[in-house]
């Protein structure tokens, strides 16, 4: 759900494309100035040829300023209004709590500003839709940074998938294992924004989803098994697809090391993605006659996010939706609430269906 851009002119940086043109950069600001935005989301902007850092915000104006000198000496601001109203932003980053994503999102689209939207969406269903709707009526992009989409292995798999060498797909399967340590003051653990199915799981949902399809039921555990939190630090779930192949989900927060997998399922055989992260350098092709390694670039830290931000630009650029898109926010929120009140009501729950947006 992308529109064509709504350029303003000014002395922007410019970039080479491929022909030699000069093409101006989209210029970004961050709202919110915590560990994501540190450690991907600044450096990510930085080394882009496609988008520049021109803005950062933070209620501590103080702090706001200090990321700001690291990154760049961009502008620093107070408030995510202040950032919003700048003249000299074309696109936002939202790298808050989720509990404000909407709220900034809705504002960003009123003042004509593309948004990146950090994961997870928003707080249910119903504010993921009331964004989709916001940016649509105002002609700008939305994304959210379900960055795995643009993992090389995840590219890989989907390469092969296309070429038909597990056969159909029968069965998407995700796990997350960890130790999460958080007290009583962190916002993850806080009701409605926190816990296992909002802070972890809600990724590997994504990912579940995006080789599977199109989600139509879930049967879900959401329990609290080791920790003294009021939120969710164990989740399992079941979902069936609309072409009647299955998922199944586990998140749990309670035991370490970390792990992090995908194993697609096909008629002919299996793909395996462990691990599911960012500097893995192959994935797994399981068929009757063996086992084959694919290898794959993996991505550099500090600079994961890179390919979802010059999709991004790209989409912008071209009036089409980027890999990461709201849609994809939309159907894993959906999922994560049906996944809820399965768990509330012991029973198979319905997820909440959204028509496409052309």
């Amino acid at each position: 759900m992308t529109m064509n851009p709504r350029m303003r002119p000014s002395s922007r940086r410019r970039r080479h494309n491929k022909r030699g043109n000069n093409v101006e950069k989209l210029r970004f600001g961050i709202i919110g100035c915590g560990s994501i935005a540190t450690s991907s989301f600044a450096p990510s902007l930085i080394k882009s040829d496609r988008a520049d850092l021109v803005a950062v915000c933070r209620r501590d104006l103080d702090k706001a300023k200090e990321f700001a000198a690291r990154f760049g000496d961009c502008a620093a601001y107070g408030s995510a209004e202040e950032l919003i109203d700048a003249p000299d932003i074309d696109a936002v980053i939202v790298s808050t709590p989720t509990d404000y994503h909407c709220d900034y999102t809705l504002l960003a689209a009123s003042r004509s500003k593309h948004v990146i939207c950090e994961k997870p969406m928003a707080r249910n269903a119903a504010e993921c839709r009331e964004m989709i709707d916001a940016c649509r009526q105002a002609g700008v992009s939305l994304g959210v940074a379900y960055r795995r989409r643009l993992f090389p292995q995840t590219l890989k798999a989907k390469e092969l998938i296309a070429a038909g060498r597990i056969g159909r797909i029968v069965c998407v399967r995700t796990h997350y294992s960890g130790l999460m340590n958080a007290g009583p003051d962190d916002w993850r653990t806080e009701p409605g924004i926190g816990g296992a199915m909002m802070e972890m799981a809600v990724h590997r949902i994504e990912v579940l989803l995006n080789f599977g399809g199109r989600p139509t039921e879930v049967s879900a555990l959401v329990e609290t098994v080791r920790h003294d939190w009021s939120v969710d630090d164990s989740d399992a779930l079941l979902i069936k697809f609309a072409d009647g192949h299955i998922g199944i989900h586990s998140t749990i927060l309670t035991s370490p090391p970390r792990r992090d997998q995908a194993i697609v399922d096909g008629t002919e055989g299996r793909i395996i993605i462990d691990p599911l992260e960012f500097d893995a350098d192959r994935i797994l092709l399981e068929l009757p006659d063996g086992i084959e390694e694919i290898p794959v670039a993996p991505l550099e830290r500090p600079y994961f996010d890179l390919p979802m931000i010059d999709d991004f630009v790209d989409a912008v650029r071209e009036g089409r939706p980027p890999v990461c898109d709201a849609l994809a926010g939309y159907w894993t929120q959906a999922t994560a609430d049906a996944a809820f009140f399965s768990a509330l009501e012991k029973k198979t729950m319905a997820v909440e269906q959204l028509e496409e947006i052309p």
